[in-house]
Formats: structure tokens, sequence, C-alpha cells
């Protein structure tokens, strides 16, 4: 999902320069790295027509490019990443994009799959939340509880207004409350540093199950940019047997 009429600068790849790469060379690479390739390209060409803006003809060329960009950025979140290291630079661009306010929503139930396959191990269905990681699964079953808790006082409180029932000042403070909590528990997963595929399971998963009710809770946001994170480190950690590059939080 893609945010409307916001144009950060981008360039994590590239420092915001065209890649110097061959066609041939580019023929040779997954759709991950193609679809980064031109989103760098066109990054690179934007800035380029914008520091000669004023000139004849090109207002209409920066808002093409800025459509262009913005499909591109929308491409990588979509292009199919089989392998491990193509999961690596789709979740580095999509955190970057995300950061920079090129998009609202970076995992796809695609994104959502493809990092779990690129982490799974025999006998990870086994593996219990709860025992892992007990901190993170009582995180988790408190979101779980006020969520529905939530969702039951919208629907008692929409029930009494359909039966012509009196507008109570207090649902609107108690609904109020109730989301604010949530808002307070959804960070407090984001600001916790999974260590296991399971854990990483979970925050996935909490963000699905939340995305068509509070997509424009800020909360989703750094649930996102946490899960994209504790991914690349354990991602990073199994390639390469050292912790990644990327620091481990942003998130308050």
């Amino acid at each position: 999902m893609l945010r409307g009429d916001e144009h950060g600068s981008s360039g994590y790849l590239y420092g915001g320069e065209s890649p110097q790469q061959s066609p041939r060379h580019s023929e040779n690479q997954g759709a991950v790295w193609r679809s980064c390739y031109e989103y760098a390209a066109v990054t690179s060409r934007l800035k380029r027509v914008e520091a000669a803006e004023g000139h004849s003809g090109q207002d209409e060329d920066i808002e093409a490019l800025w459509r262009r960009r913005a499909e591109l950025a929308k491409g990588i979140v979509d292009a199919a990443a089989p392998t491990i290291q193509d999961v690596l630079m789709k979740v580095a661009m999509t955190a970057s994009l995300l950061s920079e306010g090129e998009l609202w929503v970076g995992l796809t139930p695609q994104c959502l799959e493809e990092c779990d396959r690129a982490l799974a191990q025999e006998g990870d269905g086994e593996q219990c939340l709860k025992a892992l990681e007990p901190e993170l699964w009582a995180l988790c079953q408190r979101v779980q509880e006020q969520t529905a808790a939530l969702e039951a006082r919208w629907d008692s409180v929409d029930e009494s207004k359909e039966a012509g029932g009196s507008n109570d000042p207090c649902d609107g403070f108690s609904l109020a409350t109730a989301s604010d909590e949530l808002h307070e528990s959804v960070w407090s997963v984001a600001r916790y540093e999974t260590m296991t595929a399971v854990g990483l399971r979970a925050k996935g998963k909490m963000f699905s199950d939340l995305l068509a009710f509070f997509s424009a809770m800020d909360g989703m946001l750094a649930l996102q940019d946490s899960y994209l994170r504790d991914f690349d480190h354990l991602a990073y950690r199994r390639l390469y047997g050292k912790n990644s590059p990327m620091p481990r939080r942003s998130v308050g």
C-alpha cells in the first residue's frame, strides 16, 4: 500500500546514484535486484531533473518520474524473492522505503511468507512461542485480549446507536482509553527484539491480524520496522554467523 504525495528521497542501495552495471549483468539478477536497480536509476534521474527545474517542459517530466518511482517502490514489495539473499535485499529496501514514507505497508502476505520460508528449519512447527520466548508470548496475549475487548466495545456502541440509544459521552471515553491501551501494547511488541523464527512469525501474524482494523496506528509502522529488522538479524546470522550491520532497532 503506497502513501500518496509523500516524496521522500531514497537511494538505500546506491546512495541515490544510478548503479553502474551492464544490461547483460542486470539480466542475470533476480526480480528483487532488478526492481531495486530500476528504482535507484529513476531516483537518480529524478534528482537531476529536479535540479534543472524551471526549464521548459520539465514539470511534466517530474510528475511522470514521481509516478514511476511510486510504481517501482510497489514493485520491490511485490517482486518474488526465492532465496534468503533475495529476501534480505528485499527486506532492507522495504525498511528504507517505509522509513522514508514511500510505503504505508511493506509486510504483505507474500513478504511474510517469503521471510518465514527463508528462516524455516525442520521442527519449527513443533516449537512453542510460550516456551521459547515467554515475554513475547505474554505481550502477544495481551494484544489479542485488548483487541477482542475493543472490538466488542465497538460492537456494543454500534448496536446501541442502531437501537436509537442516547449518545453517551462515556462511550467515547471508554473507546479512546481502550484504543490507547492497545496502542501501547503494540508498541511494547515492536520494542521487543525476538531471537527466534517462531517469535518473528508471531509478530508477523499480529501485524496481519491488526492491519484491517488499525492501519493508521503509528504503532503499526513501528511493528513493521521491528519485524523487518528482526528478520534481517536472524537471516544474516544464519547466513554468515555474525550480527548484521543494520542497526537492531530504530523504534522508540
